[in-house]
């Protein structure tokens, strides 16, 4: 008994760690120097969207998460709402084993994955994501700029992805 407990207080440090790693190494330091007026005024448009097109919905998604565009990242944030990934660094992980499963090769995909390494009981989670990414349509051509006022639930279908907006997803798909 108090070894899962250990495990489990263990899992949730690690896990607080990944996520001030990529919050205060990563995604501030990039919005600092990088999201400035260009990419708020997209956001500002996208805003202005139609409810439930991909710009509308990702302009939302990333207000509630108090987020900004920054580039290079903008098909990353696209690949959170069209996956059905959660923004939390366990859900970071699995979208980021998914990716490289679906054939996707950017050095900040491996970077953040590689933190996994300091939390071992979600090596399989992380497996079982990478072959749903190995499993389904490629993700690779999908583009911010050219999907901006499709309908999120049309580009999700289009893609066929696997249901992933939890980690259970997962579990289930490698079960």
């Amino acid at each position: 008994m108090k070894r899962t407990t250990a495990s489990s207080s263990y899992c949730v440090h690690a896990g607080m760690l990944i996520e001030n790693i990529k919050i205060w190494l990563v995604v501030k330091p990039l919005q600092f120097f990088y999201g400035r007026k260009r990419l708020d005024d997209k956001l500002d448009a996208m805003r202005n969207l139609p409810e439930n097109s991909i710009g509308y919905d990702l302009a939302i998604m990333l207000d509630l998460h108090n987020l900004r565009l920054i580039p290079g990242f903008r098909n990353h944030d696209l690949n959170h709402l069209v996956l059905g990934y959660g923004m939390e660094w366990d859900d970071e992980l699995c979208m980021q084993a998914y990716q490289v499963g679906n054939g996707y090769r950017e050095w900040q995909c491996f970077v953040f994955l590689s933190s996994a390494i300091i939390v071992p009981t979600l090596w399989p989670m992380l497996w079982a994501h990478f072959q749903m990414g190995r499993a389904s349509v490629s993700i690779n051509e999908l583009d911010f700029e050219t999907c901006m006022m499709e309908q999120t639930v049309v580009v999700r279908e289009r893609f066929k992805q696997f249901k992933t907006n939890s980690l259970k997803a997962g579990l289930a798909y490698a079960g």
